[in-house]
């Protein structure tokens, strides 16, 4: 009698058990996610990275669905570069973050310094190549989105939400880049110079996308 009592008990404890390896697995995944993007998100610009590729995935996905779905081949076409430029845009965002962060390494600054991460994101608009081709691709990305709404309209079906949001992209991408670079700037020069020497003094040894971030010296007030 006490095996079966036993048996029972086993077989009630089953679905706790396999809660359990559900639950673990879960975390699991979590954890190789979130060590996926982390080096995403202790960079700057992670917000926009992170925007970015949100927001290209649902304009990719528009656009593909506009291919199959649309009733003329001007729309069609239309379509097919919503999908090429969603690319080029997710690409170009990690891109910059990638750049800025390389720059910093090689100059030895402190990625908590917001006058030098200023002073870097200046040097890259200006004198980066594949920064100065993207511009130009940037403002023709919004100038074809805008006027793609003339191509869209013998029929697109999806097409016109990733049209809606190639335009609104290119409004809101460069607001938040300028104000990002307005903020870094202000936080230089009105963060206590202590602050800044305590945020420098912390250890940075974690890697960034595979770049080792070298801690900076203090400096003296």
């Amino acid at each position: 009698m006490i095996y079966i009592c036993k048996g029972c008990g086993e077989l009630c404890q089953l679905p706790c058990k396999a809660c359990d390896a559900c639950c673990k697995a879960i975390s699991e995944s979590c954890k190789c996610v979130g060590d996926l993007f982390r080096p995403i998100c202790d960079g700057p610009l992670a917000s926009y990275v992170l925007a970015t590729w949100l927001c290209m995935i649902m304009v990719a996905a528009a656009g593909g669905y506009g291919i199959a779905d649309s009733e003329c081949d001007r729309a069609k076409q239309a379509c097919i570069a919503f999908v090429a430029l969603a690319v080029v845009h997710a690409v170009f965002a990690f891109y910059l973050q990638r750049q800025i962060m390389s720059g910093l390494v090689r100059k030895g600054a402190h990625p908590s310094s917001h006058e030098e991460l200023a002073k870097e994101a200046v040097h890259i608009l200006l004198y980066d190549v594949g920064v100065c081709f993207y511009t130009l691709i940037y403002f023709g990305s919004f100038g074809f989105a805008c006027y793609s709404f003339v191509m869209l309209s013998c029929g697109a079906g999806a097409g016109w939400g990733a049209a809606v949001l190639l335009v609104l992209y290119g409004w809101l991408a460069l607001t938040y880049l300028m104000a990002w670079y307005c903020c870094r700037c202000c936080a230089g020069k009105v963060l206590p110079k202590q602050v800044q020497r305590q945020l420098q003094q912390q250890p940075q040894q974690q890697q960034v996308m595979g770049v080792p971030m070298p801690s900076a010296p203090a400096q003296d007030v």
